[in-house]
């Protein structure tokens, strides 16, 4: 009696509050609320300066159309040409192309703004399946989109990002009693493994509720059945090899498994989070509700305790991992918010606008901040071609308008724009595809970077005649005061160098 007395209330509450809105509870929290954060998140994609590896990708995209195959070893550099290559993106390369090829760069920014876009509608799905109210929920979702927004772009590990959010939500319907939504998981993973190979971390999610609700099953507490989670964790597996690499696709996560990786060693996105960076505090701050409240507590049990530990170790092993931290861990963060703070699991119905306004305005003022942050790194993406304004565009138009021969040194980050732009009259040194490079090669290619002892003897070895880097990096200021080499380009961004051949300069055509 007294909750439905409560409801009455928050009903009539409702009417005084909202006199104009005579709309269901449900749908007037999607008008006011998730919407329009949904849509923000949507927009914020158009203000994201152009991915590195965007540019290799849609040209992949463009081998697998014409050809109707895939490459197989690598062509797009002299390092490594012909090593062994598994294209394991090649659904979404192909993908990115045709929506390229058909309506431009702007194609690509809308369908991943829809991808993001659905991914933390997701989380708020999972949020509210956790007992969050709306405001919750929202507000929740929200803090996980401004934890993972450094991440986003236009590449295919946002799939990753969305699957697992999906993964995460159909393992919770399944543990509150749906068993059809554990099934939905197979042909989820069989397109999964076609479009980036995170598909393995929908894996690990499997095996780990399998774990936790064993152990759950072996200390007394309720848990979902195993034997469907068994069946589906089996067929999942096999689902996985409805590729083209079949069983390669299989292998090549692991690649990135140990502490001798190069990637993980150099790379930025592999490194652990640096907490004196002020966007990653925000990371930070999530973790220390979660040590507070503890998330192995109620309503969770063993399983969430075994995704949020998970997960939280993947986040602070590299930063590439806390978009899918905050995915699968801000709404057990919120389940247990709302177990122990009644105003998370309050309903829109039950709020009145000022308070309402108190907790929305915070949020749209992080959002417009957000906004006016990237907006000056780049301009709204909304062109055919997509911006380059942080790439050698002056050095990439004086190499085709001068017949400079020889190999080409080049930044790392810069890659997959001299692949797009120069290839195939022209290979790279190096670009975003470091599994096909090797460990011993991208050590190489850092010793250079960073004028290690060996660095000269590294460009004699590839007979390298030209480089090509940022206009401030150490070996640009050494090459500028080195007699064997030319200055021959000085851009934007960018410094073009050429080798000197006995003490003869280079005789560029005018």
């Amino acid at each position: 009696m007294r909750d439905t007395a409560g409801q009455a209330l928050a009903a009539a509450a409702a009417a005084q509050t909202w006199p104009g809105l005579r709309v269901r509870p449900e749908l007037r929290a999607t008008l006011l609320l998730l919407a329009p954060m949904l849509l923000f998140i949507f927009l914020s994609r158009f203000f994201v300066s152009t991915d590195p590896d965007y540019w290799w990708h849609v040209r992949t995209g463009q081998y697998i159309y014409e050809t109707g195959s895939l490459p197989r070893v690598d062509t797009y550099s002299y390092t490594a040409a012909g090593r062994p290559w598994v294209t394991h993106e090649w659904l979404t390369e192909l993908l990115l192309y045709v929506l390229y090829r058909q309506f431009g760069y702007v194609a690509n920014v809308v369908w991943f703004g829809l991808v993001t876009a659905l991914t933390w509608a997701t989380v708020y799905a999972s949020c509210r399946r956790r007992g969050m109210g709306e405001i919750g929920a929202t507000a929740l979702m929200f803090w996980g989109f401004v934890m993972a927004a450094a991440a986003a772009n236009v590449r295919p590990q946002a799939w990753t990002t969305l699957f697992l959010a999906v993964c995460a939500l159909l393992l919770t319907r399944y543990k509150q009693g749906e068993v059809r939504a554990l099934w939905l998981l197979l042909p989820l993973l069989a397109l999964w493994v076609n479009l980036h190979g995170g598909y393995v971390i929908g894996l690990a999610l499997l095996g780990l509720t399998i774990v936790g609700e064993a152990l759950a099953r072996g200390l007394g507490r309720p848990a979902a059945p195993l034997r469907p989670l068994l069946a589906v964790a089996v067929l999942s597996t096999a689902a996985t090899l409805l590729n083209p690499h079949g069983f390669e696709a299989l292998v090549y996560p692991f690649s990135y498994a140990g502490t001798g990786n190069a990637s993980m060693q150099y790379l930025n996105e592999w490194q652990s989070p640096d907490f004196h960076v002020s966007y990653l505090l925000i990371f930070a701050a999530s973790l220390l509700p979660g040590l507070v409240l503890g998330l192995g507590r109620r309503p969770l049990g063993p399983t969430e305790a075994f995704w949020a530990l998970a997960f939280a170790f993947m986040g602070l092993q590299s930063v590439r991992h806390i978009p899918l931290y905050a995915v699968i861990v801000m709404p057990l963060l919120g389940a247990r918010l709302q177990a122990e703070i009644p105003v998370f699991r309050r309903r829109l119905a039950a709020w009145r606008r000022p308070q309402l306004l108190t907790v929305t305005w915070p949020l749209l003022a992080v959002a417009l901040l957000s906004v006016a942050s990237q907006a000056k790194l780049a301009g709204p993406q909304v062109g055919r071609e997509p911006s380059a304004v942080t790439y050698p565009v002056g050095a990439v138009t004086y190499l085709r308008e001068h017949d400079l021969q020889g190999n080409l040194f080049n930044q790392y980050h810069w890659g997959g724009y001299l692949i797009d732009q120069l290839y195939p009259q022209r290979q790279v040194f190096i670009d975003g595809r470091a599994d096909v490079y090797g460990d011993a090669f991208v050590r190489n290619y850092v010793d250079v970077s960073r004028l290690r002892p060996n660095w000269r003897q590294v460009l004699d070895d590839y007979e390298v005649r030209l480089v090509l880097v940022e206009k401030d990096s150490p070996l640009a200021v050494v090459l500028g005061g080195d007699s064997n080499w030319q200055e021959v380009y000085n851009g934007e961004v960018e410094r073009l160098f050429a080798r000197r051949f006995g003490h003869r300069e280079v005789v560029v055509p005018r």
